[in-house]
């Protein structure tokens, strides 16, 4: 199951050779490749060894007559045209707040603002093969006023986030979440309506922790209602505040109700944690005190007072047998008997503040993170019969930055459960709960909040690249001109020569209205029509005098909201996936609803009901597809004859979710990629895998394995002598011709074995390609150019805010 999350780098191909890295570079350039000769790594790339450049000299002339990139041997070369830039500014927002859902289906991960333009987000990721399935953003709740308070007040939503909670609707699903933050507001979240619907106030000024309580737990409140269903509790969340009391809410189908007051500290309320049976649960305070108190009382009793001396206690955790773990701001890691408020063990393995304690389902390991990164392990040893001693096992440092949550997913990964770790570089790792130090941690994704970039060839005589870059708060339109000569040679790999290219430039620039976060945006074909939603309304502009620098954008109307759009190859209509699930088919001139269809609804369950779907349109404007049943089946429909032309078989049996799809230049094929890597190319018209995808599928499928990562872009190009695809994820890409067979090499040793004429035997079609730094976006486009967008880790780690000082051997 670790290899669902991110597949391990591949050590090369088949036959040995290591895949071609792409190398760093300032600003934009150009390269052309030429995979016939083999792209292997150079010890001194730079072309100053005489006797390297006369090897290099001696392998082109014996690949003269074997001009093959992907195709058969009798084909000739193709040469693909490689475009770089780094132009884009991609800042992505910490992890303050990680929760499981009950069902241990889904994960929802609470991220801030990446910087001042843009908004903070709650994601879902479903946990079979841990994908991102929705990502909801929320602006300033003063600047929203589709959100009202609890109190009739519009205002708040600045803090930062400092806890999130699972809770149950009215029908007794999970589709609810509630985030607490220090500006003392309580936000529910709709994962239906994807969105913020309601803000509450806690009334004890700022909430510096939030706790849900367990799944399944009764309420035993003599003072609650009795007339309420007793099948479905109301799911019930403590909010530690900063006038030192907890604030205990109910979420009820009216919706996020106050319940009742438990304890006074003189100090801050820091941390909460409940029991299992949710009767009673623990605070910790920053003058030092841990209290644990009687929930099912109706003011609550203190029933153990703690203390431990001059800190903060930062994080509680409450394990199943009562044992209360504390972490505080000396980095002191204390376990306490429950019944006197005696010191059981304790260890000093962290250099700073505890932020977070987790604990595995069995409670015999616990972890604990904080300012340092590091997360360490400790383990419950049983010395003797119905004698346990706890022991410290060793640390994992896999963050650069703090860590702030820390959360446990049963029996998901590594065969048994997991923790998932999250903090200041926005990054998510796993670790094997049951096995903490054999196995090394997994990375959710390189590139968390991948910005949207749409690149469009414009078809004139300048023939310049329009990419549009979706802000969460407005569009950016780059314009990138075609290189006009060779530059000179720099640092590369070997024989791939590059042409320098001039830097994109921002030509236009789109502000939504109504300052809500774009949900999607698309850019038509011709590179005239920009369209981006929010959840109040989908907005349409047309972009004049790109030649000179656009500083005037004509509304073209406002449409309905959609989760996602896309405008068709013609530019003619606007297609909408609709709140309701429907399809909606609008045109763009006159801003007139011609039909909405509900067809693709007809044979599909949710099996994920809050999940975006996709869309892709044909350039011919004929064809349209979408995704439905939580990302899990495709349905084509007809915008010629505006009919639904039907579903697409899937060959494939599991359900994996779909994460790319689209249409090659002739609009014939749909291509479509899984989260199991399995790629499918259908014939639209005849509604059916095609004869290349039944022959070669299972061949690509094994092949993209080696590629780290979920696809998530796809692409066709068609060229005088090949029929190109590209599939790519933000850590590595491939391109082949879908004309020509896929074959597969032998098993063999790790030893480099070259053929005549150096190039990759059996690899010649199906060439991975590991990317050095996280990419943002990558196309192919015409005349097989191939544009990535990428951005180095380093760049945007220096954006953050500095980690705790580590003094390095020799520094």
């Amino acid at each position: 199951m670790a290899r669902r999350i991110v597949k391990p780098r591949g050590s090369g191909d088949v036959n040995g050779h290591d895949g071609g890295t792409a190398q760093e570079a300032n600003g934009t350039h150009h390269k052309e490749v030429d995979e016939a000769e083999p792209m292997t790594r150079s010890k001194t790339s730079d072309g100053s060894n005489p006797r390297e450049k006369r090897s290099k000299k001696k392998a082109r002339d014996r690949n003269e007559d074997k001009h093959q990139v992907v195709g058969e041997p009798d084909k000739p070369s193709i040469r693909i045209k490689v475009r770089k830039t780094r132009f884009v500014d991609w800042k992505p927002g910490a992890v303050s707040a990680i929760s499981v859902a009950p069902n241990q289906a889904h994960l929802a991960v609470a991220r801030e603002a990446g910087d001042g333009r843009s908004c903070r987000a709650v994601e879902v990721w479903e946990t079979e093969y841990w994908t991102k399935v929705l990502e909801i953003k929320a602006p300033h709740v003063g600047e929203d006023p589709g959100i009202h308070g609890g109190n009739g007040q519009e205002e708040g939503g600045h803090g930062e986030v400092t806890g999130l909670a699972w809770v149950q609707d009215g029908s007794g699903k999970c589709n609810v979440l509630v985030t607490s933050g220090l500006d003392g507001m309580l936000v529910v979240w709709d994962l239906q309506q994807k969105r913020a619907v309601r803000t509450v106030e806690a009334g004890g000024g700022a909430v510096w922790d939030m706790a849900g309580a367990p799944a399944g737990a009764k309420q035993n409140d003599p003072s609650a209602d009795s007339s309420r269903d007793q099948d479905i509790q109301p799911s019930r969340i403590a909010c530690a505040c900063d006038d030192g009391r907890v604030r205990v809410f109910a979420f009820t189908p009216q919706g996020l109700e106050f319940e009742k007051v438990i304890g006074r500290a003189e100090g801050r309320a820091l941390s909460v944690a409940w029991q299992r049976d949710a009767a009673a649960l623990a605070v910790g305070t920053s003058d030092g005190f841990i209290r644990l108190w009687k929930a099912n009382q109706l003011l609550g009793c203190e029933s153990v007072c703690i203390s431990l001396g001059d800190c903060c206690v930062w994080s509680l955790l409450l394990l199943d047998d009562g044992t209360i773990i504390s972490g505080d701001s000396n980095g002191t890691t204390s376990f306490w008997d429950p019944q006197f408020g005696t010191l059981l063990h304790e260890f000093t393995q962290h250099e700073a503040d505890i932020l977070c304690i987790a604990a595995s389902p069995s409670g015999s390991s616990v972890f604990s993170s904080g300012i340092d990164s590091k997360i360490c392990s400790f383990e419950r040893i049983e010395q003797e019969p119905g004698s346990f001693e706890w022991v410290y096992t060793g640390y994992k440092r896999t963050h650069s930055h703090d860590v702030h949550s820390l959360a446990v997913v049963h029996g998901s990964l590594f065969d048994g459960s997991a923790i998932i770790s999250g903090g200041n570089d926005a990054q998510l790792f796993a670790y094997a709960a049951d096995s903490f130090p054999s196995f090394h941690p997994v990375r959710f994704c390189r590139c968390p909040q991948l910005p949207r970039v749409a690149a469009m060839v414009v078809r004139n005589e300048r023939g310049e690249t329009l990419l549009s870059v979706q802000r969460d708060l407005c569009i950016e339109v780059w314009q990138m001109d075609r290189p006009k000569g060779k530059g000179e040679r720099r640092r590369r790999p070997a024989y791939i020569p590059f042409e320098e290219s001039p830097s994109p430039s921002l030509v236009g620039r789109v502000d939504n209205p109504s300052r809500h976060p774009i949900i999607c945006s698309a850019l038509a074909v011709n590179g005239g029509i920009l369209a981006f939603s929010d959840e109040c309304s989908t907005k349409v502009f047309r972009l004049e005098n790109r030649d000179k620098g656009p500083k005037r954008h004509a509304l073209v109307g406002t449409f309905p909201s959609a989760s996602a759009l896309c405008i068709t190859g013609d530019g003619t209509k606007l297609c909408l996936h609709c709140s309701d699930g429907s399809l909606g088919v609008f045109e763009v001139g006159s801003a007139k609803q011609e039909l909405s269809f509900h067809s693709h609804l007809a044979d599909s369950e949710p099996l994920s009901e809050f999940a975006d779907e996709v869309m892709a349109s044909s350039l011919n404007g004929k064809w349209l597809a979408i995704t439905s049943g939580g990302k899990r089946k495709i349905h084509i429909y007809n915008m010629k004859g505006m009919e639904y032309h039907g579903s697409l078989p899937l060959p494939w049996e599991s359900l994996a979710l779909i994460t790319a799809i689209a249409f090659d230049e002739s609009g014939d094929h749909l291509g479509a990629c899984t989260t199991d890597d399995f790629f499918c190319l259908f014939d639209v018209e005849e509604r059916k895998p095609s004869a290349w995808s039944i022959k070669h599928s299972a061949k690509v499928s094994r092949k993209l394995e080696r590629m780290s990562g979920h696809a998530c872009y796809l692409s066709f190009c068609r060229t005088e002598h090949a029929h190109l695809a590209m599939i790519a994820t933000p850590n590595s890409m491939c391109v082949f011709d879908i004309n020509a067979p896929v074959v597969e090499s032998e098993e063999v040793s790790n030893k480099r074995k070259r053929v005549p004429g150096g190039s990759t035997a059996g690899d010649q079609n199906f060439k991975v390609l590991n990317l050095s730094e996280p990419c943002l976006h990558i196309s192919l486009l015409d005349q097989a150019e191939l544009l990535i967008v990428e951005k180095p880790w380093l760049d945007v780690l220096e954006t953050l805010p500095p980690p705790l000082y580590r003094h390095r051997y020799g520094t």
